[in-house]
């Protein structure tokens, strides 16, 4: 017809696609006023053509219905109506009859706007996630093929139960696909600097809203994960004198990968004195303690403080699982010099990958330790992580921590299911 747009030869035909972000980045509108996405940038499979000398902005086909990525565009109320992008009229109408198309589209109904639909679980057939820029599923646990369409049976059917991983927040993510957006543009800080102060106030109103911690007049030390943040608060509680080290000791049962970060790095600093040991070795100047606690407590969930005080005391509180879907929250922690709170993104939200965790300090000088250590170590924790973290608790600020109802509901259906096995 004198509107179609006829395509440059060999161009693909197929229908349009819906807009695949590369990775775990996003470029969708929020609905959340309190989170924004950091830039824009031209979504994965869109070209830029020429059409009568006038650049056109277009989608590529759309893949397999199995091999579909994540977000989806969808008609309310369908599964099949897609959105074509109004750009590639414009190259073949006049400017004013673009505007006034382009005018009336912005005032489209709200209820016949399109919507993000992530399909990532349902290519998979329920059984495994398809991620973008894959081209199978990630399968579960005995389910096997490119889109987990066998099921394995008998011996062969092996659930690894070893892990922590916390898929229990995976459906709230899937269910709001737009509730974290992030895009980010290559000339994003692309020097060293990993400082975000955004996402330094977003861990502060985070804690102001669930009132688990405070945070005036303390510093936040943000590393890759809560991993990097225990060795880093050995060593900045460490003697600094070479005649001295200290005793790292956590009371049993205690996680596991508390040893390995007290031994890894062989420091003359500190070293592990927990074996066999059922109470804390004795404080002194030359041989100071460092106890590390973990409250609610891993494995067995006992809220816990630490058993030493003392001139020559510290100690790194773990709070990882002190969040309300875990435990009831009581009044907000608020410790002295000698002590590090510790928290991290992998047990709040389940974004464990992302590799974020921060420390609140109340000595500026174990503050400038931790970090002096992170920054040796790593380098600083990556932007592109902390955009990420950034985007996720901008998300549970806005939304009240609905996220937390969401995760104790599940919670609690798991324990009941439990508990009836068990009776």
């Amino acid at each position: 017809s004198a509107l179609s747009c006829q395509k440059a030869p060999g161009a693909n035909r197929g229908p349009v696609a819906p807009p695949r972000p590369p990775g775990t980045t996003q470029d969708m509108p929020d609905s959340s006023p309190n989170t924004k996405p950091v830039g824009s940038s031209p979504r994965r499979g869109q070209e830029l053509r020429t059409c009568d000398s006038e650049p056109v902005l277009e989608l590529e086909d759309s893949p397999p219905h199995s091999m579909r990525a994540s977000l989806v565009v969808d008609a309310p109320g369908t599964h099949t109506a897609r959105s074509r992008v109004p750009l590639a009229l414009s190259c073949c109408l006049s400017a004013g009859l673009a505007a006034l198309l382009l005018l009336a589209l912005s005032r489209e109904p709200e209820a016949t706007r399109a919507v993000v639909v992530d399909r990532s679980r349902e290519a998979c057939g329920g059984n495994g996630m398809l991620y973008p820029g894959e081209d199978a599923c990630d399968c579960f646990d005995c389910f096997e093929g490119p889109s987990c369409s066998t099921r394995l049976e008998g011996e062969a059917c092996v659930v690894v139960a070893n892990s922590g991983t916390p898929y229990l927040f995976e459906d709230y993510w899937l269910a709001r696909p737009r509730s974290a957006p992030l895009s980010v543009l290559p000339s994003y800080h692309i020097g060293y600097d990993a400082h975000v102060p955004r996402l330094e106030a977003a861990i502060r109103s985070l804690h102001g809203l669930v009132g688990n911690a405070v945070t005036d007049g303390r510093e936040v030390v943000v590393g890759i994960g809560s991993t990097e943040l225990i060795a880093a608060a050995l060593y900045a509680l460490s003697p600094t004198q070479d005649e001295a080290t200290a005793s790292v000791w956590s009371r049993a049962p205690y996680y596991s990968g508390y040893k390995q970060s007290a031994t890894f790095f062989r420091s003359a600093g500190f070293e592990w004195a927990a074996d066999n040991a059922s109470s804390p070795p004795p404080a002194t100047a030359e041989r100071p303690l460092i106890e590390l606690v973990t409250s609610p407590n891993n494995p067995d969930g006992h809220a816990r403080a630490a058993s030493v005080a003392g001139p020559h005391s510290s100690a790194v509180m773990d709070h990882a699982y002190l969040w309300p879907h875990f435990t009831a929250v009581g009044p907000p922690v608020a410790y002295g010099n000698s002590t590090v709170a510790l928290f991290t993104l992998s047990k709040m939200t389940g974004h464990a990958s992302t590799r974020v965790g921060w420390a609140l300090c109340s000595d500026p000088h174990v503050a400038g330790r931790m970090r002096d250590f992170v920054q040796t170590a790593t380098f600083g924790s990556p932007r592109e992580n902390q955009l990420r973290a950034l985007a996720v608790l901008e998300h549970v600020v806005g939304s009240g921590g609905e996220i937390f109802t969401f995760a104790r509901g599940r919670m609690l259906r798991r324990w009941e299911r439990l508990e009836a096995l068990f009776a």
